[in-house]
């Protein structure tokens, strides 16, 4: 399969495998309660942490068959403008928020990429797509390292065989699930 960087013509498809793939996760689960809110809800989050992204010179790589997509973005650089969130109600805003809050008092310092999704469409899990797509980006930056927060631990576990380590305690937002920072070298 080959893996690139998504053309602008495939973005609302790329949002929806990332939508699709985080439906269950569980830190979508708090942020946006509600199987029903939350489908109409992590499309406007994903298109909005994409173009926050990419505005900030992070990347959008897919799988070819667009079963697959990560968003990269470089450390600390992940912009987003408010706007770009309507749609959303003020208490996921405010769940958003803390999120965010809590996920930048965690990020390391110096120069990394940072792997913010990493989703594969559910009929397309479990075949090593994410891994592989996941290893393209990590070869591209080459001498730069990655970070990223697991949040389950099967995730987890499959950063691991990619060569990350934990990289500090897990953390959460008051009343949200945990997320595990991981770092990997170049």
């Amino acid at each position: 399969m080959i893996f690139r960087a998504a053309e602008p013509s495939e973005m609302d498809t790329a949002v929806d495998v990332l939508s699709e793939a985080f439906h269950d996760d569980p830190v979508s689960v708090w942020a946006f309660p509600g199987d029903e809110r939350r489908a109409v809800a992590l499309p406007i989050f994903h298109r909005a942490v994409v173009l926050g992204a990419l505005a900030a010179g992070g990347h959008l790589d897919v799988a070819g068959d667009l079963s697959a997509a990560v968003l990269w973005s470089p450390g600390g650089e992940e912009g987003m403008d408010d706007d770009a969130f309507a749609g959303l109600t003020g208490e996921e805003l405010g769940r958003l928020a803390a999120v965010f809050e809590v996920m930048t008092e965690h990020a390391p310092g110096g120069e990394y990429h940072h792997a913010q999704f990493v989703g594969v469409r559910k009929s397309a899990q479990r075949q090593g797509i994410g891994a592989r797509l996941l290893k393209h980006g990590l070869d591209r930056y080459g001498a730069v390292p990655a970070y990223l927060e697991a949040s389950t631990s099967e995730s987890a576990k499959l950063y691991r065989r990619l060569g990350f380590r934990d990289h500090g305690p897990a953390f959460a937002a008051e009343g949200g699930p945990p997320m595990l920072p991981m770092w990997r070298e170049p």
